[in-house]
């Protein structure tokens, strides 16, 4: 509590800054959101009894908890600050900022929207979405190896114009980004007390209505950057995205969604400072290529259940050999106008690399609410 007590007058000057006269499209009042999620799980991966593996002891934790606060500044900008309180230990977890950025939505010439601050990059299709608002419970494979766990999290400034493409929806996004996130998302983490390199990243998204009960949405995204601050060497991320989403009435949707990604690099060490070496154990630079995908299927019924698969395959960032590819089931159960979530799932993941052949199952239980407009679920 007295982490979260030091974060207090920080909040209660956010609140204060749009006046009480503000005109009639902003609000005095920021929309205030709550979202703590708890978790149930166990699996067979840790605990060995007479040379067989048996499921640990199912373990309650706290998973984190996520404040929102969100408000216009003016009828032209909002502001969208996002507190995070992680676990799975209440007492010793530090109150910190996930996300702290204003947007610019209208009022700049041709259009253009500008966001600017700390803020989870449009890159891909999952990359900006917080994991409540995830149909299932872990972070797919490619995603962990290649962002880490918190994602493609960054410093910066990002642009983004819709095309003339006439009927087709067209939006270009463009980010200049200070590279703090690299280490965790792509590389190696810089020790060198120097200032992060810089990333760019852009996404190309269109969308296509295919009838009048679903649509198509595809997207092309870049980033780039320096992922080993001590030979300056680089890497580029090239991902494929797409959704479809059928929704035939208000209390039935399917959504299948995919990304593909693609890793370019070239290393002269791993991000565990392990130098590359050739046959003879020679230092030497090697180029890398390396990718990752996930492809899951989420179909709700009665408005208020979903039930869906998802498959993941990945390598790692510096290397094809390390590998790992899962399969999940999994189940949501959201009533109460989707501020109460329960999901279960059940993944096995099986992990390849130099060490050997690895299987591990693993059963969860996710629990989760939200206070305030900030849903649970986005149906």
């Amino acid at each position: 509590m007295q982490h979260a007590a030091r974060w207090m007058p920080v909040i209660a000057a956010l609140l204060l800054l749009v006046p009480p006269d503000a005109p009639a499209q902003s609000t005095g009042n920021p929309d205030i959101s709550v979202l703590p999620r708890f978790l149930f799980h166990t699996n067979d991966g840790e605990k060995l009894a007479n040379g067989k593996r048996e499921f640990s002891r199912p373990e309650f934790a706290f998973e984190e908890l996520e404040v929102a606060i969100q408000a216009y500044l003016t009828p032209f900008a909002k502001g969208d600050i996002v507190f995070t309180l992680p676990g799975p230990d209440l007492e010793t977890s530090k109150l910190g900022v996930e996300e702290v950025y204003a947007t610019v939505l209208r009022g700049l010439p041709l259009d253009l929207n500008v966001r600017f601050g700390k803020y989870r990059v449009d890159f891909g299709k999952l990359n900006m979405m917080h994991p409540h608002a995830w149909p299932f419970i872990t972070q797919p494979l490619s995603q962990e190896r290649f962002f880490g766990e918190e994602g493609l999290n960054d410093l910066g400034i990002s642009a983004s114009v819709l095309l003339p493409t006439g009927d087709l929806y067209t939006k270009l996004t463009v980010d200049l980004l200070r590279g703090s996130s690299t280490g965790e998302a792509a590389g190696i983490a810089d020790t060198t007390d120097g200032s992060p390199f810089y990333a760019t990243s852009a996404r190309l998204t269109g969308f296509f209505p295919l009838d009048e009960h679903s649509d198509l949405e595809v997207g092309v995204s870049g980033y780039t950057g320096i992922h080993d601050p001590y030979h300056r060497d680089r890497f580029w991320y090239a991902n494929l995205d797409a959704k479809y989403k059928y929704r035939p009435d208000a209390y039935t949707s399917l959504v299948i969604q995919a990304e593909v990604l693609q890793n370019f690099r070239n290393a002269r060490q791993d991000h565990e400072f392990s130098p590359i070496v050739d046959a003879n154990g020679m230092p030497e630079e090697r180029s890398i290529r390396s990718a990752g995908l996930y492809v899951f299927a989420d179909l709700q019924f009665q408005k208020i259940y979903s039930v869906g698969v998802r498959y993941d395959w990945s390598q790692s960032p510096y290397s094809t050999s390390d590998r790992a590819q899962a399969g999940a089931v999994f189940l949501g159960y959201y009533p109460v106008e989707e501020t109460l979530g329960l999901r279960l799932q059940y993944q096995h993941t099986r992990t390849e690399n130099g060490a050997g052949t690895q299987g591990v199952n693993m059963i969860a239980l996710q629990a989760l609410f939200s206070l305030g407009p900030h849903k649970a679920h986005p149906f």
